[in-house]
């Protein structure tokens, strides 16, 4: 089988103040056709679309325009200086934009990498970016990388920026790391560089999940002359990220290092314990609640310090869980008895309800329901609706005879029960590191 190289471009590297770096992109392009002839498949992935386009409307129109709009223009400025012909000789390209809504949808992913599969067999040197012009938020075409050589099941994965690796402190005033393992990654102290979106932050972050796929990553210097070449070939350049694990099955790829992240949960130790066993994970075990997600959406679980431990889809959304975590199955009872009563009796103009008395529980329980009366009605109609669409039949049963004591307890314990099987991941979505 044919080895596959994806190669990730930086904007600080691929465009000079002038525009694109014809020099570079030609070398870049021509080392990727000779790797081919050595019996490898590359992926170009390309930054430099925004700050191509700025620095030509700047010069032909003296306009300053939004990213967005340097984004369409820098394109095709990209992909002209990309299609030059190399040694009198032209060659067949292909284009392909990918969004953040791609990397959070499988099937789409999928469709990519069928696509870029075909630009294999075809002979072609596929040219991916980040769709900066649709993309809220811009892109990432770190993770774009990533995302990429996880999809395809690369060998490798070379991310090019302005610097030689990774350094343990200022670039040029420290020793570079030659080599880093994917437990030393968190360690790494780092310091701004690059005219980038992601940084090495997001180089790290992209290496750590290619490493968690059994994908090695170099990051070197763009400007080092043959850096495409010398990766095909083994030789020492940069600092290498060694692969942790074998390459996933096709169906656990998408989730350990193609999905986008939408949070994150910080565990403790017993939890950690509990999902490498294969079991579920319980509120109790939910140290911290970081990110906006919601039900379904692919969040990573990690140590207090930081180490990813796991990827997985969420069972409920980042809201509820804030209120609930670091409780037992009885005090989680209590506090979505709490939402679905307020949602049940309180409108736009509140009712007084009979809430019992709470001095005997936990402060983090006394506040969380405190949280929930003092809540909008929009946030208590949401958390609500998300309750029953997670145990419907229990909620109706008893939301009649909310407003009673007896009612409210018996809810509550309903809860309780249940939530004591409720695990917070989707097992079935699951991938422990």
């Amino acid at each position: 089988m044919t080895d596959v190289l994806v190669v990730k471009l930086g904007s600080s590297s691929v465009t000079k103040a002038t525009g694109p770096d014809h020099e570079l992109l030609s070398g870049a392009l021509s080392d990727a056709i000779e790797a081919q002839r050595l019996g490898w498949h590359v992926v170009i992935v390309s930054s430099g679309a925004v700050s191509s386009g700025l620095a030509h409307l700047s010069a032909t129109l003296g306009h300053r325009s939004s990213e967005r709009l340097a984004a369409a223009v820098g394109q095709p400025l990209l992909m002209n200086y990309y299609s030059a012909p190399i040694g009198g000789r032209t060659h067949v390209l292909a284009q392909i934009l990918i969004s953040h809504a791609d990397l959070r949808s499988a099937a789409q992913m999928r469709v990519v990498a069928d696509v870029l599969a075909e630009c294999f067999r075809a002979g072609i040197v596929p040219i991916v970016n980040g769709n900066d012009v649709t993309d809220p938020d811009g892109s990432d075409n770190d993770s774009v990388a990533a995302g990429i050589a996880v999809s395809v099941g690369a060998d490798r994965l070379l991310l090019l920026t302005d610097v030689q690796g990774v350094y343990q402190g200022v670039p040029g005033r420290s020793a570079r790391y030659e080599t880093l393992d994917v437990a030393e990654l968190r360690q790494v102290r780092l310091s701004a560089s690059g005219t980038g979106r992601g940084g090495m932050r997001s180089k790290l972050r992209a290496a750590e999940l290619a490493s968690h796929n059994g994908i090695e990553t170099v990051i070197a210097n763009a400007r080092s002359a043959g850096a495409i070449l010398s990766c095909v070939k083994g030789q020492a350049i940069g600092t290498r990220v060694l692969p942790a694990a074998q390459a996933r099955p096709p169906d656990k790829r998408w989730i350990a290092g193609i999905a986008r992240s939408h949070g994150r949960l910080v565990i403790n130790r017993e939890a950690e314990a509990s999902i490498r066993r294969g079991s579920s994970l319980f509120a109790s075990g939910i140290k911290r609640v970081h990110g906006n997600f919601a039900a379904g959406d692919v969040i990573d679980i990690t140590a207090p310090d930081g180490q990813l431990i796991a990827r997985g889809g969420a069972n409920v959304s980042s809201s509820l869980l804030s209120l609930v975590r670091a409780m037992q199955s009885e005090e989680v009872g209590q506090v979505m008895a709490e939402i679905v009563c307020q949602f049940a009796n309180t409108g736009p103009v509140a009712e007084k309800l009979d809430t019992g008395d709470h001095a005997a529980l936990r402060p983090p329980v006394r506040a969380a329901l405190e949280n929930v009366r003092n809540a909008s009605y929009p946030v208590k109609r949401r958390l609500a609706i998300e309750l029953l669409g997670l145990f419907p039949q229990t909620a109706v049963s008893c939301m009649t005879d909310t407003t009673r004591r007896s009612g409210r307890r018996r809810l509550a314990e309903f809860y309780g029960r249940l939530s004591s099987d409720l695990s917070f991941i989707d097992r079935g979505r699951l991938v422990v590191f």
